[in-house]
């Protein structure tokens, strides 16, 4: 009896100890895309279309808004647009879209999420959900305020590299924005 426990202790401190070496090798960290890249996801197809870095004017001329940020200072609009594709059978709901690909952008000193007060703004959905073989572009914006910047980081705020990072398990998504 002594030795058929001592077996079956061993067989599982051996199968506990691989869990544990598995879930610790080092995965991937990130995958990179770029402006003009295409990702397959499941039922999704993703094409990154284009994305900006512009003035508060200039994004309002562009979508026909009048946003208008409320702080004190200069501010900049950071945008990407996502071309998606539903690639399956069957609608895919725009809450599963979303929760996909809605996270936010990043750069070596600053990290902000997607503005929720902008995604109406710009973005028009005319169905629950995205329908088989269609396809929708989605914008997602974000305010960049000098206020968040020492001086010297807003005067080089164009020579920073930019990313959008879309998914953080099981492996992160980002796409390097071309401003």
């Amino acid at each position: 009896m002594k030795k058929v426990m001592a077996v079956i202790l061993l067989c599982l401190i051996v199968f506990w100890s691989g869990r544990i070496y598995s879930i610790n090798q080092d995965p991937p960290v990130s995958k990179n895309y770029n402006i003009g890249d295409t990702v397959e996801s499941g039922d999704l197809e993703l094409y990154f279309a284009e994305s900006y870095l512009e003035e508060l004017n200039e994004f309002n001329t562009r979508f026909g808004t009048e946003f208008d940020n409320g702080a004190d200072g200069e501010c900049r609009i950071l945008s990407l647009c996502i071309d998606v594709t539903n690639k399956s059978d069957r609608d895919v709901s725009w809450e599963k879209v979303m929760g996909f690909i809605e996270c936010g952008f990043e750069s070596p000193v600053w990290a902000s999420s997607v503005d929720i007060r902008l995604m109406p703004m710009v973005n028009i959905f005319h169905s629950e959900s995205l329908a088989p073989g269609h396809r929708q572009k989605i914008w997602f914006v974000t305010p960049v305020n000098k206020v968040c910047f020492k001086d010297s980081s807003w005067e080089n705020i164009d020579d920073y590299t930019y990313m959008y990072v879309l998914s953080l398990s099981p492996q992160k998504i980002a796409v390097r924005l071309d401003v």
